[in-house]
């Protein structure tokens, strides 16, 4: 009874789990994506074929229900499941997934509401939960953030507003927000002597690095100069090449073109100083092209370096060549231009890139010409005559259009002392005084003027009566006003000039008045006929200005003062010695007064004892 009653459960079972794989089957519609061992198992399970593949299906219905598949099945049913939330979509996005979105403004206030209802938040909590998602300083940043808006020093009470900080942690917060000297910095610190190298080792221990690592960095962290530096100043110092090569490399460049660097760095002739070497070693510039290949130019540009070798000269050298007919060698030959061309000449001008027809060019134009004034001193004298003087005046550079003009302005004018004396003797008359004038370069009415000058002065020259003369007279009172006008009228003076020269004479005549009385005062006054006081009043009387007569009287007060008593003569001091009326002694001074040395004295001396 109890088979029959088990195996009439299996039946029931295996029915019963055959409906519910079949419906699972169909609604996961795995038949597609099960592979074939997989299909044909799910086939049987699906339709068991007794009862114990119907337990064998029940048991993993029971299986997919609690989802214990085995890992060899987890893609199958990760793709039932997906096929399952394709068919019924039910996953939402979780409250974080909300709180962000939120907070980008990427979703709205009833939307983040409800997803976080939806996660089983009160709005109370829902708002806690999102201020906690919400972005915050660290501890670190809080602490810099205190350094700034409170005590540097004390950064404890401002932290403590805005995080609770455990007091225990604190001081680890604390040391981990402050700056700690880098590998850099430390090494900057011992390369600058501010840190000693105990005190470097140690730091860099701080920071993290063995003490293999610190030897290391020590040699490494100074800077070593660049391999071009390094050349030059071994270079400088006269090092050997081995020492150049191996400081190239500790600049970081590969051994194995260390050799070829040295050589790239090394300055070289410059292209033109090449062409001018090669000029100077062989003018056909045989060699040119392996030297200029040696700085760095490229073969196809040789002939360009060897055609500008052979220079042109300057346009201005040019010029000078044609204007003393070096391109017109027939007229060159004719003035002897070719004539001692030195021949080492040549050889130097081609080391210079001139060649052979250029030099004689050169050589042709190098010669010094006679001056302009000098070619017409030569054609007055009919050394040259116009023709040979316009080709000078060419080789000169004179413009065409001048040379003519130049030519008729080489000859003399006459002066004009010239012009007076020729119209003195009758050779010129007025007109002829006035065109030599205008050709002296005087404007018509210069030349008008000098012209009636020189008439009226030959006249008074030659009647030797002028106008000093008539204001001499007049000063002198040897003629009345009335004369003195005629005459000089007669001698040529504007009469609107008169009145003036006639007054001024007076002037003259006054001033010499006064002139001749402050002398005779003078006189009196220092014969002593006047007191100061005398020559003060006389000199009152001419209505001098009071600082004249201060000054006078000044002048003659040193003149009087100046003055040294008249010493007696040798005769005098001698004989008035010999009658006893002066002394030795006296004489003797009277005699060096006189001034005589003392050998002369002793023979006057003598001469009388």
């Amino acid at each position: 009874m109890q088979v029959e009653a088990a195996k009439l459960l299996a039946e029931d079972t295996e029915k019963e789990i055959s409906a519910i794989a079949s419906r699972l089957m169909a609604n996961l519609n795995t038949k597609d994506i099960l592979p074939p061992e997989f299909a044909s198992l799910f086939a049987e399970i699906e339709a068991p074929a007794g009862a114990f593949l119907g337990d064998i299906g029940g048991r993993f219905v029971s299986e997919i229900a609690d989802g214990a598949v085995s890992q060899a099945a987890s893609p199958l049913f990760e793709s039932m499941g997906y096929l399952a939330y394709k068919a019924t979509p039910t996953k939402k996005m979780t409250p974080v997934s909300t709180a962000v979105l939120f907070s980008r403004k990427k979703i709205g206030k009833e939307f983040y509401e409800e997803r976080f209802r939806m996660g089983g938040f009160e709005p109370i909590e829902a708002k806690f939960q999102y201020d906690s998602m919400r972005a915050y300083p660290s501890i670190p940043d809080i602490i810099t953030y205190s350094r700034y808006h409170g005590e540097p020093d004390n950064v404890w009470s401002t932290s403590q507003k805005y995080f609770d900080i455990d007091p225990v942690d604190f001081k680890i917060w604390e040391w981990l927000g402050l700056q700690r000297l880098t590998t850099l910095q430390a090494h900057a610190l011992f390369r600058r002597g501010h840190l000693l190298e105990a005190d470097y080792i140690k730091e860099m221990a701080r920071i993290g690095w063995s003490n293999e690592d610190t030897t290391l960095l020590k040699t490494e962290g100074w800077t070593v100069p660049n391999a071009m530096l390094l050349v030059q100043g071994n270079l400088l110092q006269q090092q050997s090449s081995e020492k150049i090569l191996a400081d190239i490399m500790h600049a970081d460049i590969h051994p194995e073109y260390s050799q070829t660097y040295l050589d790239a760095i090394l300055t070289k002739p410059a292209s033109a100083d090449l062409v001018a070497y090669e000029l100077r070693q062989d003018p056909s510039l045989s060699g040119l092209e392996a030297q200029l290949q040696k700085i760095g130019i490229h073969p196809q540009y040789t002939g360009i370096y060897r055609e500008l070798a052979y220079q042109i000269p300057p346009v201005a050298d040019i010029i000078t060549m044609a204007v003393r007919e070096a391109f017109t060698p027939a007229i060159a030959a004719r003035f002897g231009q070719y004539e001692d061309f030195p021949a080492p000449f040549a050889e130097w001008a081609a080391k210079k890139g001139l060649t052979k027809e250029w030099s004689e060019r050169y050589w042709a134009a190098h010669w010094s010409l006679p001056s302009a004034q000098q070619g017409f001193e030569m054609l007055h004298r009919g050394i040259v005559d116009e023709n040979d003087l316009n080709m000078l005046l060419r080789a000169l550079d004179i413009m065409p259009f001048w040379r003519d003009k130049l030519t008729k302005m080489a000859y003399k004018r006459l002066t004009r002392v010239d012009i007076r004396r020729m119209y003195a003797v009758g050779v010129l008359d007025e007109a002829g005084v006035y065109e030599a004038y205008l050709e002296l370069g005087y404007n018509e009415r210069d030349a008008q003027r000098m012209s009636e000058f020189t008439v009226k002065q030959t006249l008074a020259t030659q009647s030797k009566f002028t106008s000093r003369d008539v204001v001499s007279a007049y000063t002198n009172y040897l003629i009345d006003r009335s004369d003195a006008r005629e005459l000089l009228i007669e001698v040529g003076v504007k009469r609107e000039n008169i009145e003036f020269v006639l007054r001024s004479a007076e002037y003259k005549r006054s001033w010499a008045f006064t002139d001749s009385r402050i002398s005779a005062i003078r006189n009196l006054y220092k014969k002593k006929v006047y007191t100061k006081a005398q020559a003060e009043a006389e000199l009152g009387k001419l209505d001098l200005p009071a600082d004249r007569t201060q000054v006078l009287m000044q002048q003659w007060y040193y003149e009087i003062k100046e003055e040294v008593p008249k010493p007696f003569t040798t005769a005098q001091t001698l004989g008035f010695m010999k009658a006893e009326f002066i002394s030795k002694d006296r004489a003797l001074k009277e005699l060096e007064q006189i001034g005589y040395d003392k050998e002369h004295i002793d023979v006057y001396m003598k001469s009388i004892l």
